[in-house]
């Protein structure tokens, strides 16, 4: 059921519910992805809530690349960039961030990151991220700039 996010996920969700035992005024968490559903900031955090199973609303959002943005979204996200989330209130913008507000707000589904009494662990999930956000950030600098700064990739 794509309208009420019933059973398999789909980029066409509007609301995320998982199954019948959620209602859509339970829902705490609102996530700004992109309307094409390939941002990989994006994708990050949307396995994330599918992985903890988080009920959510799905709003969608223009990458810039795809024209512009509208105003109520930059009022909640000055710098246009996406994803955001809005849980229980709270704006969260930036994908890690998100995910780790999500470990943090939704303590009783699945833990996908070290705990933070773990330090050895916590600091290897920490670099391998940044090394994740290093790779897309190259990767989506590529892929949205100039023809001049694609051939600053390969010169």
């Amino acid at each position: 059921n794509v309208a009420k996010g019933i059973g398999k996920a789909s980029p066409l969700n509007k609301i995320r519910l998982f199954d019948e035992s959620n209602k859509e005024e339970d829902i705490r968490v609102t996530f700004y992805r992109d309307s094409a559903s390939w941002c990989p900031y994006c994708h990050k955090v949307w396995m994330t809530l599918e992985e903890k199973r988080i009920p959510h609303r799905i709003e969608k959002v223009n990458m810039r690349c795809y024209g512009e943005k509208t105003r109520d979204f930059l009022q909640k996200q000055p710098s246009g960039n996406i994803p955001i989330a809005i849980i229980d209130g709270t704006t969260y913008n930036q994908s890690n961030d998100i995910m780790y507000a999500l470990e943090q707000i939704f303590p009783d589904h699945k833990r996908l990151l070290p705990p933070s009494n773990d330090v050895e662990k916590r600091m290897k999930a920490q670099s391998l991220l940044k090394l994740e956000r290093s790779l897309f950030s190259a990767w989506m600098y590529w892929l949205t700039g100039s023809s001049r700064s694609k051939d600053s990739f390969i010169n």
